[in-house]
């Protein structure tokens, strides 16, 4: 059924849900699990209107200091849920500033054959104004994408 499944990471509990899920299909399918934290650029901050603090769209500053994946917590605790189930796990990271670009062009170069992500992550007022990144994955994505709430 599936061979490749890609698991967007960033560390949130919507995160953890999807790898819960997709570590348990994996298992049933004797599929391969990547997952993937895609770390963006830094961006300045600034209030818009009282609503609390969003990231601006313009980037300020060079990209994020590079944690070694082996390192970085959102990898660890994807790996650490996938390995509960049993299911072997391929950790990687990216750094781009569109992370629904970078997850779309791992799941073309990666040969993936299935997307499970979580239906929201951090929850801030930025991807109520520009969309969040499940539904540009889903938008722009030819393979299955598996959306766990």
């Amino acid at each position: 059924m599936f061979q490749r499944i890609l698991v967007p990471t960033d560390g949130s509990r919507g995160a953890r849900h999807a790898m819960e899920i997709a570590a348990g299909l994996a298992r049933l399918c004797g599929a391969n699990v990547i997952s993937l934290h895609v770390i963006a650029p830094a961006a300045a901050e600034t209030s818009y209107l009282g609503l609390g603090v969003i990231g601006a769209p313009v980037s300020v500053g060079g990209l994020a200091e590079p944690v070694p994946a082996e390192r970085d917590p959102a990898l660890i605790e994807a790996k650490l849920v996938a390995e509960g189930a049993g299911v072997s796990i391929e950790p990687r990271q990216v750094y781009a500033p569109q992370a629904a670009s970078a997850i779309l062009d791992l799941a073309e170069s990666e040969k993936c054959d299935l997307i499970v992500m979580a239906s929201n992550g951090y929850g801030d007022l930025l991807s109520l104004i520009t969309g969040s990144i499940t539904a540009r994955v889903v938008s722009g994505c030819d393979l299955p994408v598996l959306v766990v709430h």
